[in-house]
C-alpha cells in the first residue's frame, strides 16, 4: 500500500516534494484481532492447509483518531462501552491497556535515550557487552526486558507488518533496527500516503530516460570478448549484458536494481527462480481450472513444495576464480521471505461489527507463537509429529494388493524452510562434479505464526467510494471468497538479522574499495603527460568487470529494508560513480535542474559526508586509545555503526535546512516550530483536547449514541 513515515523517509519525501507529487496524510487508526484455526488446521503443517472455517474475533485492541484542530489528529487506543451490570470487559481491557501504555512508555524512553546518545547498537545490551559488535535480537530484548505479554501481542504483530514477514524472521530482526525506527516514528508520527498511487511516481522517475527496454530480462553479465565482436575492439574491460533474447549490450558500468538472490543468480550466470503464478479463484469443487484460465492442483499454491516451481536445478559450482565470487558470496547472505498480496472485497477478514474497521486490521492466529520462542516451536513440532505418528499407526496398512503412491505415504515435512537455505551456489573448486541448486526463500503467507494485514483502501483512495469495500490483505492466512478476489501476487522481502547486517557492511566495503581502485587508477593516469598517458594506456591491463558492477536497493542501506533505503543507496552510488569517473560529467551540477533533488540536495549530501568522515575518524581514534597501544591499526566503524549513531541527527539537519530553502522568509518560525519544546508542548495540548473528545465518545457509546461526528474511523 505504500505507506511511509516522513520521520523514517525523509530522503524519499524530499524526492517526491522535488518531482511534485502530492502525499497526504492518513488516520493512523488500527485494530488488532485473533483468527480461531481449529484444531486440524492448526496441527497441519503444509501452507496448503487453511482454516476450513476461520472465526474472526473482535478486536483486543483497537484505535481512533480524533481531529484537534485543522489537519491535526490524534490517535487514542479505543475503550469498550462501560456497563454497570457487566463491567468486567471494560476492566479486562482498562488493565490489558495499562499493561500495553507502561511498556510502550518504557520502549519509547529506552529507544529515544539510546538514539540521542549514538548508542543505538548498545540497546538492550548488559553494559559490560558495551561496544562489542554484537547485536542482540528483538526476541532476546523483550524477553529479558520483561516485557507483557499484552504488549507484545500489539507489538510484535504490528513489525511483523512493516517487515512484512513471519514472526520467527522478525523476532531475529537485530533489536536496534526495530528500536530505531520505533524512536524515530512514535509517538508523533504521521501515516502519509502517496495521493495519486504509485503510477505516478513510476511516470516523473522515468520521464527523462532516453531508453528503456519492457519485457527484457538480463541473464547474464559478462565481459567484452573481442574476439566475437571487432565493433568491441576499442573497450578495454567493458561490461557486456545478455538479455533473455540474446542481444549483448555493453556498458561501462551495470547497476543491479533488483534483489540480493536475484542479482547473485545473474552475476552466476543462473536463471533467478521465478515467483509462484498469482491464483485467482477455483471455478468450482470439481474443476482444478482457475478463473484466470491456468491448470492447478488446488486453489492454494505453495511456493515451498510445487515440483514446476522447485524443478530449475542449477549444474556446476562458482570457483573462487569466478570474477564476482566475492560478490556472490557476500549478496548470498541476504535472506529473504515469499509472502502474498491479495486485493479482494471479502469483508470477512474484517470484524464482524462494521464499528470495528479501521484503516489498518491485523490479525493473528490464536494458537500463534507471538515470541517464536525456539524450545517452543521445538515442543510443539514434536507433539505434532507424534500426533502424525499416532495418525499413522491407527490408519490401515498397505498391503501388496494395495499400493499407494509414494507421495500419498511419504509424510509431511515437520519443518517450514529455514531463510537461510535461500538461494545459494556452492563456493568449491570447479573440477568438482556435484550441483548446487537454488533453494526457495521460506514463506510468511499461508503460515499460522505470522501477521494478516487487511488495509481498506477506501480510506485512503478517496474516488473509490464507500458502497464497496475494496481491501488489500497481505499473508492471508485464509483464502478470501473466490468471486471476491481482484487480483493476487507474490513477492519477497529482505529480512535483517545479524548475520545480514554484516552482509551489508561487507557489501557497502567492497563498493567503497572499487571506488577507491578507480580513483587510485584515475590518479596515476592523471601524473602521465599525453604521449605516457598513451603508452600506459595499452600497457595497462582494463579495469576488472567485477569493479563495473554496483548494487543498490533496500537491503544494501542499513535499517528495515524500505524505500528510503532504496533512494539513499542509489544517492551513495551515484557519488561514487561520479568520484570513480569524474571525465564522465555525471555529477548532478552538469545536467541536472536548479529545482532537481540532486541539485537540492548537494549541500546537504556534502554535509552527511562530512559528518561520516568524522564519525569514522573519531571511532578509528576512540578505538586506537582503547587498545592501549596494542600492535594493530585501529578498527574503523562499520557503515551500520555510523548509521545508527549520524541518520537521525541527519534526518533532522536536513529537514530544517530544506524547510529554509522552501519557505527563506519564514525562517525564524520554521526555527521556534522545529524548537522540541516548543513541539512538545503544542503536542500535549493537542493531546488534551483529543483525550477530552475520548471521554465524550465513550459516554456516548455507553449509552448507545452514535459518536461518528466525533472521532474517525
Amino acid at each position: 500500500m505504500r505507506s511511509f513515515f516522513p520521520e523514517y523517509y525523509p530522503n524519499l519525501v524530499r524526492l517526491y516534494r522535488s518531482l511534485g507529487i502530492k502525499i497526504h496524510d492518513a488516520d493512523n487508526t488500527l485494530a488488532c484481532f485473533d483468527v480461531a484455526v481449529p484444531a486440524a488446521d492448526a496441527s497441519s503443517q503444509s501452507s496448503r492447509d487453511y482454516p476450513s472455517k476461520p472465526a474472526v474475533q473482535e478486536p483486543y485492541l483497537s484505535s481512533r483518531s480524533y481531529k484537534v484542530g485543522s489537519g491535526h489528529t490524534i490517535t487514542l487506543p479505543d475503550l469498550p462501552p462501560f456497563s454497570i451490570f457487566n463491567p468486567v470487559p471494560f476492566g479486562r481491557r482498562v488493565l490489558a491497556y495499562y499493561r500495553i501504555a507502561k511498556d510502550y512508555i518504557r520502549i519509547l524512553i529506552v529507544s529515544k535515550e539510546f538514539m540521542s546518545k549514538g548508542r543505538m547498537m548498545d540497546v538492550g545490551k548488559h553494559p559490560i557487552e558495551w561496544g562489542n559488535g554484537r547485536y542482540i535480537t528483538l526476541r532476546e530484548f523483550l524477553e529479558a526486558g520483561g516485557y507483557s505479554h499484552d504488549f507484545a501481542a500489539f507489538f510484535v504483530p504490528l513489525f511483523a507488518c512493516v517487515c512484512t514477514c513471519s514472526f520467527e524472521r522478525v523476532m531475529e530482526y537485530p533489536a536496534c533496527v526495530v528500536l530505531e525506527y520505533v524512536a524515530r516514528c512514535m509517538p508523533f508520527g504521521r501515516m502519509q500516503f502517496v495521493s495519486s498511487g504509485v503510477q505516478e511516481v513510476t511516470e516523473k522517475l522515468s520521464r527523462n530516460l532516453d531508453t528503456i527496454h519492457y519485457n527484457t530480462t538480463i541473464e547474464h553479465i559478462a565481459e567484452v570478448d573481442k574476439t566475437m565482436d571487432d565493433s568491441h575492439a576499442d573497450i578495454k574491460g567493458g561490461v557486456v549484458a545478455i538479455d533473455s533474447h540474446g542481444v549483448r549490450r555493453t556498458f561501462d558500468h551495470v547497476i543491479f536494481a533488483t534483489q540480493a538472490n536475484q542479482a547473485a543468480a545473474t552475476l552466476a550466470g543462473y536463471k533467478a527462480r521465478s515467483l509462484p503464478r498469482p491464483y485467482i479463484a477455483t471455478q468450482g469443487s470439481d474443476s482444478d481450472e482457475l478463473s484466470d484460465g491456468s491448470k492447478e492442483g488446488s486453489y492454494h499454491t505453495d511456493p515451498e513444495t510445487d515440483s514446476e516451481l522447485m524443478s530449475d536445478v542449477v549444474e556446476g559450482l562458482i570457483s573462487p576464480s569466478h570474477p564476482y565470487y566475492h560478490q556472490i558470496k557476500t549478496l548470498l547472505k541476504v535472506p529473504y521471505e515469499r509472502t502474498q498480496v491479495v486485493c479482494h472485497t471479502d469483508t470477512s477478514f474484517l470484524p464482524k461489527n462494521p464499528a470495528h474497521w479501521r484503516l489498518l486490521n491485523i490479525a493473528k492466529a490464536t494458537n500463534a507463537d507471538i515470541l517464536a520462542s525456539p524450545l517452543k516451536r521445538l515442543s510443539q513440532e514434536l507433539e505434532q509429529e507424534m500426533m502424525m505418528r499416532s495418525r499413522k499407526a491407527r490408519a490401515p496398512r498397505s498391503t501388496i494388493f494395495s499400493v499407494k503412491p509414494a507421495s500419498s505415504l511419504r509424510p509431511k515435512s515437520v519443518h517450514r524452510k529455514s531463510s537461510q537455505n535461500r538461494l545459494k551456489a556452492q563456493f568449491a573448486p570447479s573440477n568438482t562434479s556435484s550441483t548446487a541448486s537454488l533453494a526457495t526463500p521460506s514463506t510468511a503467507s499461508q503460515s499460522h505464526n505470522s501477521a494478516m494485514a487487511t488495509h481498506i483502501m477506501n480510506r485512503t483512495i478517496r474516488k473509490l467510494g464507500e458502497t464497496t469495500k475494496f481491501l488489500q490483505t497481505t499473508n492471508p492466512i485464509f483464502p478470501p471468497r473466490p468471486e471476491t478476489v481482484i487480483a493476487s501476487a507474490w513477492f519477497e522481502r529482505a529480512v535483517v538479522n545479524p548475520q545480514s547486517v554484516k552482509a551489508v557492511d561487507e557489501l557497502q566495503l567492497q563498493m567503497e574499495q572499487q571506488t577507491a581502485r578507480w580513483i587510485s587508477r584515475n590518479g596515476q593516469h592523471s601524473s602521465d603527460d599525453q604521449d605516457q598517458r598513451q603508452s600506459h594506456s595499452q600497457s595497462q591491463n582494463p579495469v576488472p568487470t567485477s569493479d563495473r558492477v554496483w548494487f543498490v536497493g533496500s537491503y544494501a542501506y542499513p535499517g528495515i529494508p524500505l524505500l528510503e533505503g532504496c533512494v539513499v543507496s542509489a544517492v551513495q552510488l551515484m557519488e561514487r560513480i561520479v568520484a570513480a569517473e569524474p571525465a564522465l560529467q555525471l555529477a548532478a551540477s552538469a545536467s541536472a535542474s536548479a529545482d532537481s533533488f540532486l541539485k537540492r540536495d548537494e549541500p546537504m549530501r556534502n554535509r552527511r559526508r562530512e559528518r561520516r568522515e568524522a564519525t569514522v575518524t573519531g571511532g578509528s581514534a576512540s578505538t586506537q586509545q582503547q587498545e592501549n597501544g596494542k600492535a594493530g591499526q585501529a578498527t574503523r566503524p562499520t557503515p551500520s555503526a555510523v548509521y545508527f549513531r549520524t541518520a537521525w541527527k541527519d534526518a533532522l539537519e536536513d529537514g530544517r535546512r530544506w524547510d529554509e530553502r522552501q519557505q527563506p522568509s519564514g525562517t525564524v518560525w520554521t526555527r521556534w516550530v522545529s524548537n522540541v519544546y516548543a513541539e512538545l508542548g503544542w503536542m500535549l495540548c493537542m493531546y488534551a483536547l483529543a483525550i477530552v473528545k475520548w471521554w465524550v465518545v465513550l459516554a456516548i457509546e455507553s449509552f448507545g449514541g452514535d459518536s461518528r461526528h466525533w472521532a474517525l474511523t
